[in-house]
């Protein structure tokens, strides 16, 4: 009896109708400032990053890396690269790779090629299959000496390390090296190149002037007459040789040697030279 006087009370169905109502409210007002100070927490650490946000996380670099490109952070469905640490990458086409190389027209790649025969790949790059120098790839190699040409790159070992054929010597080849000139200068000839086993000599500087004789380059050249002393090969009255020909052996005149020489004085017959009081003579 005593509860249901309570209950039909009007003063106190009052009362209980009014604290329902307090806590409605106060139930929404919660759950309002809840969601509140929930979004105001997102916002304040969205706002926070400085750089990039992605799924509740800061990060400082960001970077589209492709499908097949390396991540050292997170990467996103859209294949960006989210990290806090530098991205160091190739860049190919758009997608981030760990090691570039060049490998020519001819090397293995496995990752992508470039056309200008460079390797883009995320796993270590093989050494070259045929020739690698400075850290690139080349296919052919050639000594081509101190002054050769050379189509590619040049070492300090006068190698040239090329990824086109090299040209055909425009002069003369030997011992693999081009030279712009060749001469046969005899066993005893002066060479200012190189010489080779048969006299030639080879050479990128243009040959001093010479005496050609049978198709030799000799030095000097000397009057001495047919009986005259010479240190090379006589040509009738002259001397081609690659030795000075400044000592006679017996007497000199006028740049010419001779055997012998006789006093025979300014009008007396001589087979040879007469110089006024001697006649020279071989």
């Amino acid at each position: 009896m005593a509860s249901s006087t309570a209950v039909s009370d009007p003063r106190c169905a009052r009362r209980l109708g009014r604290a329902s109502i307090g806590l409605s409210i106060a139930g929404i007002v919660i759950t309002v400032l809840v969601i509140f100070i929930i979004y105001a927490t997102f916002i304040r650490a969205s706002s926070y990053c400085s750089d990039y946000h992605y799924r509740g996380t800061c990060y400082t670099y960001r970077k589209y890396v492709g499908s097949s490109g390396s991540c050292s952070g997170v990467k996103s469905s859209a294949n960006y690269c989210y990290s806090n640490s530098p991205i160091s990458c190739y860049t190919y086409l758009g997608t981030c790779y760990t090691y570039k190389k060049y490998v020519g027209s001819r090397g293995s790649c496995s990752g992508v090629k470039s056309s200008a025969n460079y390797c883009y790949s995320n796993s270590p790059i093989p050494s070259c299959s045929d020739y690698e120098y400075l850290g690139k790839c080349y296919i052919y190699k050639k000594y081509v000496g101190s002054s050769g040409y050379c189509s590619g790159v040049k070492s300090s070992t006068n190698y040239c390390y090329s990824n086109s054929l090299p040209p055909s010597c425009t002069g003369y080849e030997y011992l693999g090296a081009c030279y712009t000139y060749r001469k046969y200068v005899g066993s005893s000839g002066y060479c200012s190149g190189v010489e080779s086993s048969t006299n030639y000599c080879y050479s990128n500087s243009p040959f001093s002037s010479c005496y050609t004789y049978l198709g030799k380059c000799y030095t000097y050249r000397r009057y001495v007459r047919s009986g005259g002393y010479c240190s090379g090969v006589k040509s009738g009255s002259y001397c081609y040789t690659n030795y000075s020909v400044s000592f006679c052996a017996h007497y000199k005149y006028r740049g010419a040697c001779y055997k012998y020489r006789r006093y025979v004085g300014p009008s007396r017959y001589c087979s040879g030279v007469n110089s006024g009081s001697d006649c020279y003579y071989n």
